[in-house]
């Protein structure tokens, strides 16, 4: 390579790097503040496992163990609530920047930056990327392979040529890598890839000579297949349980689910990640004119691609499919949630920033350059609020109050099971006995514990996803069995500590 390609080639990646840091700073931002809640705790469990143990226990409950064997080596860096979350901040800014790539791909650079502005300063798309799950880095995966197909689709007569044919290779290669390596770290791929071969369909239909593209879809699905097969078949050689079992406590799907739902993923509203609501937030009109802005892109999108069908057939279907497959299986078996549809926010995105940039189209260039500020500007107000948010559990209070509390013979009642794992998290090592002596305390041994004179710390709060409505509910029925508390302490806005003692 000369010095001048160097340069050329140097140039070329600048923008995409610089999205990327963009996209990580706010990704970085309090990253290790927030306490773990119980899906984050299972990876901590499952991560400090010896390595044969953590993929057994991965397989064993519906997991590849990819993504946990990466956060393995992390564990020894030091506060695991930063370090086993940073790799999930990494891909979710290298997401941001496939998105810009894409767009930039299909409708030039303004198009590229006002849709990595839409996915990067998006709150559900920053909250997934402070977690300590997989759902950013299938995201990004995911997005790689999508890059892949938008590089075949405009180019269908070297994309129907054999899978290495030079003119096409870098777009399969790209497809059939980063759907490979989505399903092999979660089966959030599988609609993926279904999504994908509906679009090989559609436009086949749209345009009968396509038949060698389709072929060459079919020919890439074999070898996806291969590759991803041997780990489905070990997951489903080692499961614990059905997978409809896993969903059991999903509740029933409603028009308020589906708002938490596609008003979190597309909509920039803030989810609450435990109790299936919207949060409301400060300046809540703000997000209201930028759904109605999102909208009018939108809008603006389909009529602009409205001459490039391919492209609006690959980014329509990506962002329609999957979240109305989930609605209509929901029907039956509940499955919609933020996390199994967050992939699907990317297109959205795309499509958007390629109507918001037609709308701009007319403007002079500072005009162009005023109008990108205010957008940033008007999408990083409506995400700030996030960082102030109580999105999780403060179980790292609880744990706090209920050492420096608890004395010896008293009883704590754990009206959620699975408080247990998230105080064992936070407690100090010399407190956990004394707190955490009878997990399996049910309401009736803490009323017979009250009887012997005993007191009894009932502990309410959520450790996963659940309703709080009928956690209060809950809380008051328990008052009528167990007494008016002594004391009734607060851990964050969603635990409750009450002391019940002896009348």
């Amino acid at each position: 390579m000369t010095v001048a390609q160097f340069r050329a080639e140097a140039r070329r990646l600048e923008w995409p790097l610089l999205v990327f840091l963009l996209a990580l700073l706010p990704r970085l931002a309090e990253l290790g503040a927030r306490p773990f809640w119980l899906d984050e705790v299972f990876t901590l469990q499952r991560v400090s496992l010896a390595p044969a143990a953590l993929v057994m226990n991965s397989f064993r409950n519906h997991h590849m163990p990819s993504f946990f064997l990466m956060l393995r080596p992390l564990l020894a860096l030091g506060d695991p609530q930063f370090w086993l979350r940073l790799p999930s901040a990494v891909f979710g800014a290298v997401a941001v920047m496939l998105v810009f790539l894409i767009a930039k791909h299909i409708a030039g650079r303004l198009a590229a930056v006002l849709a990595a502005l839409i996915i990067g300063l998006s709150p559900t798309a920053l909250a997934f990327s402070q977690e300590a799950r997989s759902y950013t880095m299938v995201m990004t995966l995911i997005l790689v392979g999508l890059y892949g197909l938008v590089r075949l689709v405009q180019d269908i007569p070297a994309a129907s040529q054999p899978l290495h044919a030079r003119d096409a290779r870098l777009g399969w290669a790209c497809f059939i890598l980063g759907t490979v390596a989505a399903l092999d770290v979660l089966a959030d791929g599988l609609p993926w890839l279904i999504t994908a071969n509906i679009i090989a369909i559609a436009l086949t239909l749209m345009a009968p000579g396509r038949g060698g593209f389709m072929r060459n879809v079919l020919r890439a699905d074999l070898l996806i297949i291969a590759l991803a097969a041997p780990f489905y078949l070990m997951l489903e050689l080692f499961q614990k349980k059905s997978f409809g079992a896993t969903l059991a406590w999903i509740p029933p799907l409603d028009g308020a689910r589906l708002w938490y739902s596609f008003g979190s993923v597309f909509f920039m509203h803030l989810a609450d990640s435990v109790t299936f609501h919207i949060i409301d937030q400060p300046g809540a009109v703000l997000v209201w004119v930028i759904d109605g802005a999102l909208t009018i892109a939108l809008g603006a999108a389909i009529w602009r691609l409205r001459r490039r069908p391919a492209i609006l057939a690959v980014l329509g279907i990506s962002v329609l499919f999957l979240p109305l497959l989930l609605t209509i299986i929901s029907l039956w078996q509940p499955i919609l949630l933020p996390r199994y549809i967050l992939w699907s926010a990317a297109p959205f995105a795309i499509l958007v920033g390629i109507g918001a940039a037609a709308l701009m189209d007319g403007l002079t260039r500072p005009a162009q350059y005023l109008a990108v500020a205010a957008t940033a500007a008007l999408l990083l107000a409506n995400m700030l609020p996030y960082y102030h948010a109580e999105t999780k559990p403060r179980w790292d209070i609880a744990a706090k109050l209920l050492a420096q509390d608890v004395q010896p013979g008293d009883i704590v009642y754990l009206h959620d099971f699975y408080a247990g794992k998230l105080l064992e998290t936070y407690l100090p090592a010399d407190k956990k006995p004394l707190v955490l002596n009878d997990q399996d305390a049910s309401l009736d041994r803490a009323v017979a514990s009250i009887a012997q004179g005993k007191r009894v710390w009932g502990v309410y709060g959520l450790a996963g996803q659940g309703s709080s409505k009928a956690e209060k509910d809950d809380f008051l029925s328990d008052q009528q069995r167990l007494g008016a508390p002594q004391l009734i302490q607060k851990a964050g806005d969603r635990i409750t500590i009450a002391l019940y003692t002896a009348k």
